[in-house]
């Protein structure tokens, strides 16, 4: 599953993803720190 933006997984229920979780990439990664979407 490839999420086109972070308000999308937020919708999905996924968020934060971590690296390694099915779905997170490091154009989600704003930060660099290993969890997309966590703000």
């Amino acid at each position: 599953m490839e999420y086109v933006n972070c308000d999308a997984v937020r919708e999905a229920g996924k968020a934060p993803l971590h690296r390694g979780d099915p779905g997170y990439t490091e154009r989600l990664d704003r930060d660099g720190d290993g969890v997309a979407c966590s703000d």
